[in-house]
């Protein structure tokens, strides 16, 4: 086998609520992943020497890229001198709490392994995932699951219902250090929102005011920094969407329909808001072969 080409699964927050300051410096959260149908794909060959190369400029492609970092912790723990050219063809926007350099160092530590015959069990790849970064671990299950510790504690639950998801990035790089920044200046404690009610929603499969039970606590933050935010969702909840929400510590903005018709409503109208929107799915994976 000289090549792998895997599709990469972007996610979006259901509910994200942060607990408190851990004594390693992260934060405890709750939350509840989503994968969605939007994708990188990774092509992996192998080669004599370590390349990564991407179809978007932005994107680095050294020490500070994810897909650099699975590939060296690999190859730290089998103490082997193998190579790789991995292709990146990017269209998870960058920066949007999305987990799109996540889900590249997922793909990219469940292509290594089975390209290098590295015989790592997935148990073992979930572990080199947790300390690549926090949502590593669910970019490798995939699917709808809730998310406690510092993301990486991961439980499947029943998969959310088949729906249209409309994204819509304004094009601003959130920093996830600063946003946790401003929620600490503000005290952890405020807000607290129980995830219970839907958790049994999804359970159900009941999507009956789904809406009110989204829950952000960043939202309010990263608005108060990028108004645009606000309007976006606000021109979402213009049109019968089950919900909108903004995902992660920003800068996407998602909303839920079952309404085929009224997910091109809502793309229609805020892509005249702002560059990128995007019509896609929820998805019960997240990495799969192409």
């Amino acid at each position: 086998m000289g090549e792998i080409k895997l599709r990469a699964n972007a996610k979006i927050n259901l509910f994200l609520n942060v607990l408190d300051k851990r004594t390693d410096g992260y934060h405890n959260i709750e939350t509840i992943f989503q994968s969605i149908d939007l994708h990188d794909v990774l092509t992996i060959q192998k080669s004599e020497s370590i390349n990564i190369t991407c179809n978007n400029p932005n994107v680095p492609i050294d020490s500070r890229n994810l897909v650099y970092k699975a590939i060296n912790i690999l190859l730290k723990n089998s103490k082997k001198n193998f190579g790789a050219n991995i292709h990146i063809t990017k269209n998870i926007p960058i920066g949007g709490g999305l987990a799109g350099g996540s889900a590249d160092a997922s793909a990219t530590l469940i292509g290594l392994n089975k390209l290098w015959n590295l015989g790592y069990s997935f148990n073992d790849l979930l572990k080199f995932g947790a300390n690549l970064g926090s949502d590593v671990p669910f970019c490798m299950i995939g699917g709808t699951a809730l998310g406690k510790g510092r993301g990486e504690v991961i439980r499947n639950i029943k998969p959310f219902p088949k729906v249209y998801v409309v994204l819509a990035n304004p094009g601003i790089e959130v920093s996830t250090a600063w946003a946790y920044n401003q929620l600490s200046n503000l005290g952890l404690t405020r807000n607290r929102k129980d995830d219970n009610i839907l958790l049994d929603r999804i359970q159900q499969g009941d999507l009956t005011d789904i809406g009110s039970h989204l829950y952000n606590i960043f939202e309010q933050i990263v608005i108060q920094e990028y108004p645009i935010i606000e309007k976006i969702k606000m021109e979402m909840l213009k049109h019968d969407v089950l919900g909108a929400m903004m995902t992660g510590s920003g800068s996407t903005v998602f909303a839920i329909t079952d309404d085929e018709k009224i997910a091109n409503e809502v793309y229609k109208n805020v892509s005249q808001i702002v560059g990128y929107c995007v019509i896609t799915k929820t998805s019960d994976f997240s990495i799969s072969d192409i």
